[in-house]
């Protein structure tokens, strides 16, 4: 089986060596080189696949490893802060912009649905009360969704 091998192989680098002496030079010069030297891989690499055919099919199958609950819960807290920082952000620039001055912004997230984080209120502490209206409008226009914003002054 071996000696039939190197013999196809030695074939196969005469045919291409008289292919590439006979073939003019030119744009189709690398492309010759390409191909002749694809089918060259091939040949050398062909018995080896053959002979390791349960070799190919196990590193085929590679088994999954599970993903523990620690670094989902991780994943998840991360995924839950960062979200409700960007919600805070988004909610002091709003209030900035439209001229309401404020104490403090806090967004509250749910994470209760699997894949999934949803702000379930935001409580503002404004300085001027009589600019709660105001401030419930842009808010909720803002966010996105008809939150909850509680506002104590």
């Amino acid at each position: 089986m071996i000696r039939a091998w190197a013999g196809g192989l030695c074939a196969l680098a005469v045919a291409a060596a008289m292919v590439r002496i006979l073939a003019p030079d030119g744009s189709m010069n690398k492309m010759l080189k390409l191909i002749l030297g694809a089918m060259m891989l091939c040949a050398m690499i062909g018995p080896l696949i053959k002979a390791v055919p349960e070799g190919i099919s196990a590193l085929q199958q590679v088994p999954e490893t599970p993903v523990s609950s620690e670094f989902t819960e991780t994943v998840q807290s991360q995924m839950q802060r960062a979200a409700s920082q960007q919600a805070q952000t988004v909610a002091e620039a709003v209030l900035k912009n439209i001229g309401i001055s404020f104490e403090k912004v806090e967004v509250q997230m749910d994470i209760s649905q699997p894949d999934s984080i949803k702000i379930s209120s935001v409580t503002v502490k404004l300085r001027d009360i009589t600019q709660k209206a105001r401030a419930v409008s842009a808010l909720q226009k803002a966010l996105g969704a008809a939150v909850e914003v509680k506002i104590s002054g």
